[in-house]
């Protein structure tokens, strides 16, 4: 066979079968995000897409863009979360901005967060 031992076939079969599936969370998380019809000032929504170009390279941000197809990463996610918490005084924790994952969701979070206090 080549000279490849059969479990290690085997294993490259399996590697190559299997799903590279890289989820950031399960369903409930996934359900969690899809709120109800928003009732965020559009302006709020418009303030945050523009705080997230600013971290992302100056690029223009939709209020349905993805964080991470973005280019966002950990380091780009806990800088706006820091920015949130000065400009907003709301505290965001980092699972709830990557559940997020769009700005028109963190406005939401935003929203939520002024409206408890």
């Amino acid at each position: 066979m080549g000279g490849k031992s059969r479990s290690a076939e085997e294993g490259k079969a399996a590697m190559e079968s299997s799903p590279q599936v890289h989820q950031r969370g399960g369903q409930d998380e996934a359900s969690e995000r899809q709120a109800a019809p928003s009732s965020v000032p559009v302006s709020l929504v418009a303030e945050i897409s523009a705080l997230w170009g600013e971290y992302l390279d100056g690029r223009e941000v939709g209020p349905d863009d993805d964080f991470f197809a973005l280019g966002g990463n950990s380091l780009i996610g806990i800088k706006i979360i820091d920015r949130v918490s000065r400009d907003y005084g709301v505290e965001l924790s980092v699972r709830a901005f990557y559940l997020a994952q769009t700005p028109a969701r963190v406005a939401e979070l935003i929203e939520q967060e002024r409206t408890r206090t």
